[in-house]
């Protein structure tokens, strides 16, 4: 009778124990999905911050991306720029310049935002993968994504319009690159901050 009833506490203990664990996990993955849903609303609005010029506009939206990678775990940040890329291809006005719809994606310059959620998943993952020097590799990550963005982008670009890759890079991405530098830099920062201020 004792050893039935010491079982019965201990499965008890055992059960109560799986349920407070189930609720933790619940409650962070709530978190989480919540945050992912706050950085794809962030994206939708610094990717209005814009100066219209052609064929590319400067806006934020790297900003952003270094931002989103930098601060959600790997799945999430690519979750929450896959959301952004999806809301607008649906016809939300969330690209740059307020412009939503399929065509942006499939015009000139829809490779560069096609690779959003990988530049998004590189960062993440770039600053994940050690517990050492990590602003070192976070900056590595973003500097890889970006090379990956230039050379999606420029693929598509020259693809869609005909232009000739070296032609297409002295358009499409060396006049951006003091700037998308300037942005990865403030992103690094600014996400450092934000990390010790959270904790």
């Amino acid at each position: 009778m004792e050893k039935q009833k010491t079982k019965k506490v201990n499965e008890s203990i055992v059960n109560k124990d799986m349920v407070n664990k189930g609720s933790v996990i619940s409650s962070e993955r709530v978190k989480m999905l919540v945050l992912t849903g706050m950085f794809t609303a962030m994206l939708s609005i610094m990717a209005q911050i814009v100066i219209p010029i052609q064929p590319i506009p400067f806006s934020l939206s790297l900003f952003a991306i270094f931002l989103t990678g930098a601060l959600l775990p790997p799945r999430y940040a690519f979750l929450s720029i896959l959301s952004y890329i999806l809301l607008g291809a649906f016809g939300v006005p969330v690209f740059a310049g307020f412009k939503g719809g399929f065509h942006v994606l499939t015009n000139m310059t829809g490779g560069y935002i096609a690779s959003y959620p990988l530049m998004g998943l590189i960062t993440s993952y770039s600053y994940k993968i050690t517990s050492k020097s990590k602003t070192l590799f976070l900056t590595i990550g973003m500097v890889l994504s970006l090379l990956v963005c230039y050379a999606l982008g420029t693929l598509w670009f020259t693809y869609v319009s005909g232009t000739g890759f070296i032609k297409a890079l002295s358009i499409c991405v060396i006049p951006f690159v003091p700037f998308d530098l300037l942005k990865l830099i403030l992103a690094v920062t600014v996400s450092s901050i934000i990390r010790k201020t959270i904790r």
